[in-house]
């Protein structure tokens, strides 16, 4: 633990730290998590609740509903579940206490920013690779996963098997992080699909030069910390 703690400070000290920011910081504010998501639209189109949601599912119901209803239906019931007042909570202070040079999240929401301005730091927000040559700052907030206010979201299966397409800077761009950077896993599980993703990805261009990684479980406020191999 105690090394662990030192080579975050030392990378953070050396503006190598690179933070990821999954939906379980998001949920410590009363968010959904994905799963949550998932299931309104299970809801919508009147599957069977009493059975559960198997993995290769997730990205198929949302998909479905997709195929079926349209584009505007399918963000009417993303606008339903986050189209609230939702306030930044401990943790996203606490992830700028560590200095990161970036922080990348998976979220579509905006708690990140309004960490941001309320503590008037200087990030460039990343939506999109149009985005990318606009980053004056040096330090980026990049929302890999789209913005809410973009309609951007990756979500149903489509977004995903396109996401090389459609996010190819940011896709490039967050692989070469991890070359030369710390990064850092904050509200993650780690059986979480997207952590698993990106992870893996990454160590089949990198192999055995794959830097390990961190993971902080969310929900003792990063009293844990694990590494990733």
């Amino acid at each position: 633990m105690n090394e662990s703690i030192r080579k975050l400070k030392e990378a953070a000290d050396n503006n190598k730290l690179v933070v990821f920011v999954g939906a379980g910081v998001s949920a410590n504010s009363g968010l959904p998590d994905w799963k949550e998501l998932i299931e309104e639209y299970r809801d919508a189109l009147e599957m069977d609740k009493s059975k559960p949601i198997s993995s290769d599912e997730y990205l198929k119901i949302p998909q479905y509903y997709y195929n079926m209803r349209g584009f505007k239906d399918y963000y009417d019931i993303i606008n339903k579940v986050f189209n609230k007042n939702y306030n930044p909570n401990k943790i996203h202070e606490l992830i700028f206490r560590l200095a990161p040079q970036h922080i990348i999240t998976t979220n579509y929401d905006n708690l990140i920013e309004q960490e941001k301005e309320k503590q008037g730091l200087l990030y460039d927000v990343v939506c999109e690779d149009k985005d990318l040559p606009y980053t004056p700052n040096g330090k980026l907030i990049i929302k890999m996963h789209g913005d809410l206010k973009r309609k951007n979201i990756v979500l149903k299966e489509e977004d995903y098997l396109s996401y090389e397409e459609n996010f190819r800077l940011i896709e490039t761009f967050i692989k070469s992080l991890f070359v030369n950077h710390t990064v850092v896993f904050i509200g993650y599980s780690l059986g979480d699909y997207d952590l698993k993703l990106i992870i893996n990805n990454v160590k089949s261009i990198l192999g055995k030069h794959f830097q390990k990684g961190y993971i902080i479980n969310s929900s003792d406020q990063g009293k844990r910390i694990f590494i990733l191999e």
